[in-house]
């Protein structure tokens, strides 16, 4: 069997019992997911703020990209930067995550990224959202906040940066994800300044988008949600998406992880509507965001450079 056959079949076998998860857990909770619809107290301040933060967290994180090819020497307007983002940023929930990364590489080197500092600062941002956003659920978590989760977080971390600014660290990656992804991967060191302001961004993100979940809860059921857990919550299961390659989307990954979490403070009516409601409005911002920024990328003359 061809390398190919055996990566669909493994994301074939993940989204099946990510599935079959979902519907033994469903299936043991049905009568209280029946009554779901009775959870529901809509409050259209709280879910306009938490779109309002979700796009500003979006905003962000384009900065963060641009962080990335700035350590490379790389120039590109914000304008453009946002349309990239935002569209490729629709390309993960196509099956194979492969396609928001080449999307990204692609639409930049339109704009005049060279080839591979436009496919290498998606890797690299990505990278960093997987360490960020560990660091951020040890700290914020419910029952995650024990002070050597927390330190081994933060020493992964410093890793994981220390790495993608050095020149042994971009190349060891670069053979790990070629051999992963059976692609090749080009990494180059970032230098540290704008590595660390990436880093610094994309954590800070984590944190706007847990306030988001926060607003969410309020605005969907009327109930109140620990902040903090909220940060922790939203950012554990997000994480655990993005580490599973093999769905789109960390589609049934992260809902499954924050049922179960916003389950103990809710109750599974009120989690069940918010995770679900937490899903439509994310993929309703992305939807927005890149409607508004599609009219914004002006193709160069010298795309392709070396």
């Amino acid at each position: 069997m061809s390398r190919r056959a055996w990566w669909r079949a493994a994301q074939v076998l993940v989204a099946a019992a990510i599935a079959y998860f979902l519907y033994r857990y469903v299936a043991r909770n049905w009568e209280q997911i029946r009554h779901a619809d009775e959870a529901i107290d809509l409050h259209a301040g709280p879910l306009a703020l938490a779109a309002g933060i979700i796009l500003a967290t979006y905003a962000m994180l384009i900065g963060a990209w641009r962080a990335v090819l700035e350590g490379w020497g790389e120039r590109l307007g914000y304008g453009d930067a946002a349309r990239i983002w935002c569209l490729s940023n629709l390309a993960k929930y196509i099956p194979g995550r492969v396609w928001q990364i080449t999307g990204m590489a692609a639409l930049a080197q339109q704009a005049g990224v060279r080839p591979w500092a436009a496919a290498g600062s998606a890797i690299v941002v990505q990278l960093l959202n997987i360490a960020t956003g560990t660091l951020v659920t040890a700290v914020f978590a419910p029952d995650f906040g024990h002070p050597l989760l927390i330190a081994a977080a933060g020493l992964g971390t410093a890793a994981g940066a220390a790495a993608l600014a050095s020149s042994a660290g971009a190349d060891w990656l670069s053979r790990a994800l070629s051999r992963v992804t059976g692609r090749q991967v080009e990494l180059r060191p970032v230098r540290p300044g704008p590595l660390l302001l990436s880093a610094a961004i994309t954590a800070l993100a984590w944190i706007f988008y847990g306030i988001a979940l926060y607003l969410s809860v309020r605005g969907l059921t009327g109930r109140e949600l620990d902040l903090r857990g909220a940060i922790g919550m939203f950012t554990g299961a997000y994480v655990a998406g993005l580490v599973n390659i093999l769905t789109s989307a960390g589609l049934g990954m992260r809902e499954g992880i924050l049922l179960l979490w916003l389950t103990g403070p809710l109750g599974l009516a009120a989690a069940t509507v918010v995770t679900v409601g937490s899903r439509l409005l994310m993929t309703a911002t992305e939807l927005l965001a890149a409607a508004v920024t599609l009219p914004l990328l002006t193709p160069r003359a010298d795309v392709g450079k070396a």
